[in-house]
């Protein structure tokens, strides 16, 4: 790690209290809470349409890290911020709910839908149709509501002792715009929790400019990932100034503690939108404009919110982009132990088992 990475992260520290406290102020009533836990003030890292997506299927959801003694009424879901723009339409599913205390652990999670529901499930939604409201990409990370509700009819009490909540959803059909029990994309926040690595995706906004000469806008995706070592930052760099043989085409990463607005002279169409306080490299493009780097920074807490845009420059010539911005927020440690797991069987609501995976709906029970 170089000195100058160190410095400019250490110079974020006058802020950390403050976002600090944007991240966990107001706290949720002690009547909701969010799983994965860690979630609760951050976008996941991924998306999903399980399970209200599916006409015909059936998922079940193990969450270990709800607090014992509480009350769920509900739960509900929230729109994906991260990755997907635009709209989603309105949709109605009919399906139905049952909850347990699960034997297992979302480590311990069985292909076998009857291994990981507790004896004599209690179901709180009987079979029934909900109407779900349509939903737009949040203008910041994460989604403010949990917009997608699906209340119970019965409360369900947790053991004072806490435990795996096993969350049986059973989907019979649907009805939207595309037609009758089609699979829908309603692009459902989702986290892959890992024990060894978490992960932060960026938030995209704003917009890019493009090349001399080229209709494609420059534009960025990026990650951040938390190791037991540190933090990697991962992007990826497209439709920037191309290489034209000369191997003088180079990106760079602006690094910045404050959003901002300025055009660039001579080429106003393209505004730099990170304070920038420093740069860095990220190496050569290719013919296409294209780059693709990762940068290893120090271990930090979490909470951390940065503004990243990306720029490419043919050295010597007088062409230069930059892409649009990405705002990113360093995420906590991995967990210990998963909080969460997720067996679905997305095609067949009759099925006795289905798959395994850690990647999760981000929950809010209420």
């Amino acid at each position: 790690m170089s000195d100058s990475v160190r410095t400019v992260l250490l110079q974020l520290a006058p802020v950390v209290a403050a976002v600090l406290g944007g991240l966990d102020s107001p706290l949720l009533a002690q009547s909701q809470a969010v799983s994965p836990a860690d979630r609760t003030g951050l976008e996941g890292s991924s998306f999903t349409s399980f399970p209200l997506g599916r006409p015909n299927a059936r998922f079940q959801f193990l969450h270990a890290d709800l607090p014992g003694g509480m009350t769920i009424h509900g739960h509900a879901y929230r729109r994906d911020a991260a990755q997907v723009r635009g709209a989603v339409d309105g949709f109605a599913a009919e399906l139905e709910v049952s909850l347990s205390m699960s034997p297992r652990t979302p480590a311990t999670a069985s292909p076998t839908f009857a291994d990981n529901a507790g004896p004599s499930p209690t179901v709180v939604l009987p079979r029934t149709t909900l109407v779900f409201p349509s939903t737009n990409r949040p203008a910041l990370d994460p989604a403010p509501t949990f917009e997608l509700m699906i209340p119970y009819a019965l409360p369900f009490v947790l053991p004072a002792g806490g435990g795996t909540l096993c969350v049986d959803t059973v989907m019979h059909a649907n009805v939207s715009a595309a037609g009758v029990d089609r699979s829908l994309s309603v692009y459902l926040d989702s986290h892959e929790i890992s024990t060894t690595q978490n992960e932060q995706p960026g938030f995209r906004s704003g917009g890019g400019c493009a090349p001399l000469g080229a209709v494609a806008t420059a534009n960025a995706t990026m990650a951040l990932r938390r190791t037991g070592t540190g933090l990697l930052l991962d992007c990826s760099a497209r439709d920037g100034v191309p290489d034209r043989g000369n191997g003088m085409t180079h990106s760079y990463l602006a690094f910045g503690a404050s959003q901002q607005s300025a055009a660039w002279p001579f080429r106003p169409a393209c505004v730099l939108q990170s304070s920038s306080e420093h740069w860095f490299v990220l190496g050569r493009n290719d013919v296409n404009g294209d780059c693709t780097a990762s940068l290893q920074w120090p271990l930090l807490p979490f909470g951390y919110r940065v503004y990243l845009q990306v720029g490419s420059i043919e050295l010597g010539g007088s062409d230069l982009v930059f892409s649009d911005l990405t705002q990113m927020v360093t995420p906590p440690a991995a967990p210990t132990t998963l909080p969460a797991a997720r067996v679905a069987a997305s095609t067949n609501r009759t099925a006795l088992t289905g798959t395994v995976s850690t990647s999760v709906p981000v929950t809010l029970f209420f």
